[in-house]
């Protein structure tokens, strides 16, 4: 149990060290879906809004929540190819404690959880 928890420890200062030396940049961009057409915001909600549309005026409502669903798809990826992830310039030493402690942590973890195991 012990080797868990300091495991644990390891690992949640490891990432802490890790975030703190993060740089995360948002910018929506579908760049790479539409072959360098990077379409705006309004254009792809308009299949959300024509699902919704026919959700509400036809019996059979399997196209409108096709339409959301694919509309809302491409939104959510085009946020996350969008994200820019830079780590801030640190020295050698700090680079190698921050991803030790995780490395480090992951290890007495996994020795914790197969120690309980054994006994």
């Amino acid at each position: 149990m012990k080797s868990f928890l300091s495991g644990l420890a390891f690992f949640i200062l490891g990432l802490f060290l890790i975030y703190q030396n993060t740089i995360v940049r948002t910018g929506f961009s579908l760049g790479w879906f539409f072959a360098g057409y990077n379409p705006p915001f309004g254009l792809l909600l308009l299949p959300v809004i024509i699902g919704v549309i026919l959700l509400f005026a036809m019996k059979r409502q399997v196209l409108g929540w096709i339409l959301i669903g694919a509309g809302l798809v491409t939104i959510l990826a085009g946020l996350l190819m969008g994200l820019q992830i830079y780590f801030k310039p640190t020295t050698l030493y700090i680079t190698i404690l921050m991803f030790a402690c995780v490395a480090a942590g992951i290890g007495l973890m996994i020795r914790g959880i197969v120690q309980t195991k054994s006994k």
